[in-house]
C-alpha cells in the first residue's frame, strides 16, 4: 500500500512539472493587427502564436472566413495551429466581425455589398499582410500558408495568385467557379503548382461538383477530403470537429 502511495506522489509530481514546464515555456501571445484601405475601410486581424524561446521566424497560416462569418468561428484551428508551432493570422472580412467599420466609425455590413466591393477582397487581404509584415518581425510570409471557406476560399486563390513569394499550400473549404464575382479558374493556372487540399460535404452537391471543376485547372497536387455532414463553408467545422485536426496534419507537410 505504501509502495502504491508513493508511486502515486510521484507520478503526480511528475504532471505537475510538466504542466508547470509547459506554462513557463508555452505563452500564447495575441495581437491586433488592422490596416486602412484605400477606400477608408478599416480591416482588423489577429495575429496568434505560441512563444518558443529561441524562434525568430514562424511559418505562418492565414485564416480567410465564410461570407457570413468572422474570425471567431474557426472552431479548434487556431489552436491546433498554434501549437503545432504556426504563427496565425486571423483576419475578418470587410463587412463582417471586427472590420465592418470604414474610417469615421459608421458600420458597412456584407449584406449590402455589391459584386464590385467584394472584389476588393483580394486587395483588403494583400494589404494586411503588408501590414503584418511592418508590425511583427516573427511572421514568416515566405513559409505562407491559406485556408480558405467559401468566399474565403475564392480569396485565397486570387490572393496566391498575386504574391510573389507563393503559399507553400492551399486549403479550400466548398471552393467554387466563382463567387460573389470572384472568378478563379484562370487564377488556379497562373499562381502555378501550388498543392491544394479541397474540403467539401456529401450533402453539398454543388460543392462537389464545382471540386470536380476546379480540380482540372490546378497545376499542382490537389487533394479532395470530403466529409459525410456539415453543409457548406466554416458549418461544416461545427459538424466536424476532427476537420481543424486533418487541416493542421495536411498543412504540416508542406511548411518549410
Amino acid at each position: 500500500m505504501k509502495m502504491i502511495k508513493k508511486i502515486l506522489l510521484f507520478s503526480l509530481a511528475i504532471f505537475v512539472f510538466t504542466v508547470s514546464a509547459q506554462s513557463a515555456y508555452s505563452k500564447t501571445i495575441k495581437k491586433e493587427i488592422e490596416v486602412q484601405t484605400k477606400d477608408a475601410r478599416i480591416i482588423k486581424a489577429e495575429l496568434s502564436y505560441v512563444k518558443v524561446e529561441g524562434m525568430k521566424k514562424y511559418p505562418t497560416v492565414l485564416l480567410l472566413h465564410s461570407i457570413g462569418y468572422s474570425s471567431e468561428d474557426w472552431g479548434n484551428l487556431i489552436n491546433d495551429l498554434n501549437t503545432a508551432g504556426y504563427a496565425v493570422i486571423a483576419m475578418d472580412f470587410r463587412g463582417h466581425g471586427k472590420s465592418i467599420y470604414n474610417a469615421k466609425l459608421q458600420k458597412r455590413a456584407w449584406q449590402y455589398f455589391t459584386p464590385k466591393i467584394y472584389g476588393k477582397f483580394p486587395d483588403d487581404v494583400i494589404a494586411l499582410l503588408g501590414e503584418v509584415q511592418k508590425k511583427s518581425k516573427i511572421v514568416s510570409l515566405n513559409s505562407l500558408e491559406i485556408v480558405g471557406a467559401d468566399i474565403g476560399a475564392n480569396t485565397a486563390v486570387l490572393v496566391a495568385k498575386q504574391l510573389k513569394v507563393k503559399p507553400k499550400a492551399l486549403v479550400l473549404i466548398c471552393p467554387s467557379t466563382t463567387f460573389k464575382g470572384l472568378y478563379i479558374p484562370i487564377a488556379m493556372v497562373e499562381m502555378g503548382g501550388i498543392p491544394i487540399l479541397s474540403m467539401a460535404s456529401d450533402q453539398d452537391r454543388y460543392s462537389l461538383q464545382e471540386q470536380l471543376k476546379l480540380s482540372k485547372f490546378a497545376q499542382g497536387g490537389f487533394y479532395a477530403k470530403n466529409y459525410p455532414n456539415g453543409g457548406m463553408g466554416m458549418m461544416m467545422i461545427k459538424v466536424n470537429p476532427s476537420m481543424s485536426y486533418d487541416i493542421t496534419k495536411w498543412l504540416v507537410k508542406y511548411a518549410k
